[in-house]
C-alpha cells in the first residue's frame, strides 16, 4: 500500500508516519511532503494509493489539491485539520475526500482508515493505476566491505535461475561506489543515469531497454558507472519512480545501496518488501548495525520487516558468536552466510559464485535466503568431504 502525507506541519507528518508504520497487516511504504505543490507531484510519481492531507495551515489550496488528488477512483483521500469544524468537513468531501480525521492523530484511527483502504483497492475493479505486484528486496549496511554486493547479485542470480530469464533484475543503487557490472562482467550500453534523467516517462519497455542482460542467468541489471556518479544529484523522486516501474516488471528487483543511512536509502526501505541488513562477526560491524537497528526501530521498522544477515562467519575461538551477536544489537539473526573464499574467486572472474560453485556451502546458505524469500523451498544438496578435497585442489591448480 503506497501512502502520502501532505503536511507542512512536521509532527503531523511523523505521527502519521509512524502510526502507518505500525500497521501489521499490510505492508506499507509511504512518502511525506512538506507542500501541497509537492505533494500533488509526488501522488503521481509515487503512484500513491492512500493520501493523508492537512489542511491546518492553507484550507483553499488544500481543498484544490483535494478536487484534483480525487480524479483517481482507487485511491482514498483523508482530510485532516487542527480544527475541523462541520463546514471545513462539508467542503473537504465536497472536493472528493473520503475520509476525515481529527487531530492529534490517533493510531486506532489511522488503522480503521489503512483497513478500508485495503477494501477499496481489492474491490475497484475500475482501478486507473497500475498493480505493483513484484517484489522488491534490499540489502543494506551503513559499514562499507561487509558483502552487500556480493549477496545482491548472488540472490538475483539464483532468483533468476528458478524462475526464468526476465523474472529477475537487479539494480545498482550505490551511488558513490558501485560494483555490480564488474562484478557479474557486464558493459552495459546504459546507465542507472539514463534511467534517471527519463524518469517521468520511465515505463516497463523504456526500463528493459536500458537494462543489460545477465547471458548465464538472464538477470536484468540496471547498473551504474563510476565514471560519471549521480551522488546528491540522485533524488528520492526518481528512485521511487524506477523501483515502483521495476516491481511492476519483474518478479523479484534486487536493490544494492550506499553504506549510508539515508534519506534516500530511507525512501528505497519505504518501498522495499524485505530489507536485509548485512553485518560481520566483528566489533565494528556490530556497533554499526546496532545503530543501524535502534534508528530504524525509531523510524517504525518493525522486526518483520528488516532480516539481518551475518556474513563471512567463520567458527574459531574468539570470534563473536551469532547468539552473541544478537544479544548485543536486540535483533534476531535470521540468516548466517559462512565465509568461503570462493565468492572471492568468482568475484575476480567477473562470475557469480553461485554458477561458478553451485554446490559450495555458501551457495546453499544463499539458497535458503531465496527460500524465505519466495516461500519455496529448493533442495541444495552439500558436498561430500570426498568432493570438498577435490574442490580444493582445483582451486589450488588454476
Amino acid at each position: 500500500m503506497r501512502i502520502l502525507i501532505i503536511s507542512s506541519q512536521e509532527f503531523f507528518r511523523q505521527a502519521v508516519q509512524a502510526a502507518c508504520l505500525r500497521y501489521d497487516q499490510n505492508l506499507v511504504s509511504i512518502r511525506t511532503s512538506d507542500s501541497i505543490g509537492q505533494g500533488l507531484e509526488l501522488a503521481h510519481q509515487f503512484e500513491a494509493q492512500v493520501i493523508f492531507i492537512d489542511l491546518t495551515k492553507n484550507v483553499e489550496a488544500g481543498l484544490l489539491a483535494i478536487t484534483q488528488l480525487a480524479q483517481f477512483k482507487n485511491r482514498l483521500i483523508i482530510t485532516s485539520a487542527d480544527k475541523l469544524g462541520a463546514d471545513l468537513m462539508t467542503r473537504a468531501i465536497r472536493a472528493g475526500s473520503q475520509e476525515l480525521m481529527p487531530q492529534p492523530v490517533q493510531d486506532e484511527e489511522v488503522h480503521d482508515i489503512l483497513q478500508k483502504a485495503e477494501k477499496l483497492i481489492s474491490e475497484d475493479s475500475t482501478a486507473l493505476q497500475p498493480k505493483r505486484n513484484g517484489k522488491v528486496i534490499l540489502c543494506f549496511s551503513s559499514k562499507g566491505g561487509v558483502g552487500k554486493t556480493t549477496i545482491s547479485s548472488n540472490l538475483a542470480v539464483m532468483l533468476s535461475q528458478r524462475f526464468g530469464s526476465g523474472s529477475t533484475c537487479l539494480i545498482d543503487a550505490n551511488t558513490q561506489a558501485p560494483n555490480i557490472a564488474p562484478m557479474l562482467d557486464l558493459r552495459p550500453q546504459h546507465w542507472l543515469r539514463d534511467a534517471v534523467e527519463e524518469y517521468v516517462r520511465l515505463d516497463s519497455e523504456m526500463l528493459k531497454d536500458l537494462m543489460a542482460v545477465h547471458e548465464a542467468s538472464g538477470t536484468y541489471v540496471l547498473a551504474h558507472s563510476t565514471d560519471n556518479p549521480l551522488g546528491l544529484d540522485f533524488s528520492e523522486d526518481q528512485l521511487t519512480k524506477i523501483l515502483l516501474v521495476a516491481k511492476g516488471t519483474f518478479e523479484y528487483t534486487i536493490v544494492d545501496t550506499f553504506p549510508l543511512l539515508s534519506s534516500l536509502n530511507l525512501s528505497m526501505m519505504d518501498l522495499a518488501d524485505k530489507v536485509y541488513l548485512i553485518s560481520e562477526s566483528v566489533v565494528p560491524s556490530i556497533r554499526s548495525a546496532r545503530h543501524n537497528l535502534e534508528m530504524l526501530s525509531q523510524a517504525g521498522y518493525s522486526k518483520s520487516r528488516i532480516e539481518v544477515v551475518l556474513n563471512r562467519f567463520t567458527d574459531f575461538k574468539g570470534n563473536v558468536n551469532p547468539k552473541l551477536v544478537e544479544e548485543t544489537i536486540n535483533w534476531p539473526i535470521s540468516h548466517v552466510l559462512p565465509y568461503d573464499r570462493n565468492a572471492t574467486i568468482a568475484a575476480n572472474n567477473g562470475q557469480a559464485g553461485v554458477l561458478m560453485f553451485p554446490e559450495s556451502d555458501l551457495t546453499l546458505k544463499l539458497s535458503e535466503m531465496v527460500d524465505s524469500i519466495t516461500g519455496v523451498p529448493v533442495e541444495i544438496k552439500p558436498l561430500t568431504g570426498f568432493q570438498r578435497v577435490l574442490n580444493k585442489l582445483s582451486n589450488l591448480l588454476e
